[in-house]
């Protein structure tokens, strides 16, 4: 059920803990674990609102999304790379989520690490190519390790681009998983996973993690908020550590001790590992026509130039 605040308010709050901010190992700890939860609250809100993507089949937008980030992964046009980073923009838009805060947080992680693993790759000492921008010229060789160092250091244009490609292919298929899951509650996404075909063990292990996760979560807020309120004043370093090896021992042994009772009662009502919702998904002219949208999108690019190279 989604608390009353949420509705009215949807957003990525960060859950503060009560009374004055705490900048303590433990304060740190339970205002984490607390936004994490908070925000798989407004995840579930999103995919339970009213929008274009949550209209969708869930087996037309996973079978979708993984055409669509195939096609990011194979494609050598930067343009139609822009056209995919512009529908998921758009896409994010009708479906009621908060573009400017979903953009910050996909291109601000993954890409941009990507870009700079890719960053060396770029230097004429790892990739030949034509020279883009010349960092320095040497006057005379230059002999380093053995190794004969080039007339000049300077970014190629071939490396440049790999890392441009590089950068908006993560992003965007990042963008596409985001939109998948944020769009589509985790029992039926899990469902539509068995439909096209994945094993069901492979279902089972995801959503057994999904659901433990969040068991732990809430175990672990509940273990240090128990010893957050009995602390008083500053503690030193070397306390805050000692904490922390006795707080993760006597996390692991609740943990075992909750997973042996949650199996136990999964046994206990037949569980197999199949995904069960209470509806049945069927398709509609709706999604018919998100199938034929997403084959011209292909369709269109695939014919507009090179793809793999």
């Amino acid at each position: 059920m989604i608390p009353d605040w949420m509705e009215k308010n949807p957003g990525y709050a960060d859950l503060a803990v009560s009374g004055r901010r705490s900048h303590s190992f433990l304060g740190k700890s339970i205002r984490h674990m607390k936004k994490t939860i908070s925000e798989e609250l407004v995840t579930e809100y999103y995919a339970r609102s009213r929008g274009l993507l949550q209209g969708i089949d869930p087996r037309v937008k996973l079978i979708s999304a993984v055409s669509l980030i195939i096609l990011a992964g194979i494609t050598r046009s930067i343009s139609v790379l822009l056209g995919l980073w512009a529908i998921t923009i758009l896409l994010m838009f009708c479906s009621g989520l908060p573009v400017f805060t979903l953009q910050k947080r996909i291109w601000g992680l993954l890409p941009l690490f990507s870009l700079l693993v890719a960053l060396p790759g770029m230097f004429n000492l790892i990739t030949d190519g034509s020279p883009w921008l010349v960092l320095h010229q040497f006057k005379q060789p230059v002999v380093w390790l053995g190794i004969h160092l080039p007339d000049s250091i300077f970014i190629t244009k071939q490396g440049l681009l790999a890392g441009i490609f590089l950068f908006l292919r993560v992003g965007i298929s990042v963008s596409l998983g985001v939109l998948l899951t944020i769009t589509t509650p985790i029992n039926k996404l899990l469902k539509s996973l068995r439909i096209i075909g994945v094993p069901v063990l492979f279902v089972m292990i995801i959503e057994m993690s999904y659901r433990y996760l969040s068991m732990l979560l809430n175990i672990s807020i509940e273990m240090f908020e128990a010893r957050h309120v009995r602390t008083v004043g500053k503690i030193s370093p070397g306390t805050q550590r000692v904490q922390l090896g006795s707080s993760i021992a006597a996390l692991f042994a609740r943990s075992m001790a909750v997973s042996e009772e949650v199996y136990q009662a999964m046994t206990a009502r037949c569980y197999t590992g199949e995904a069960v919702i209470a509806d049945n998904m069927k398709l509609g002219r709706f999604d018919l026509a998100a199938i034929v949208l997403v084959v011209i999108i292909i369709t269109s690019a695939l014919m507009g130039g090179p793809y793999v190279g």
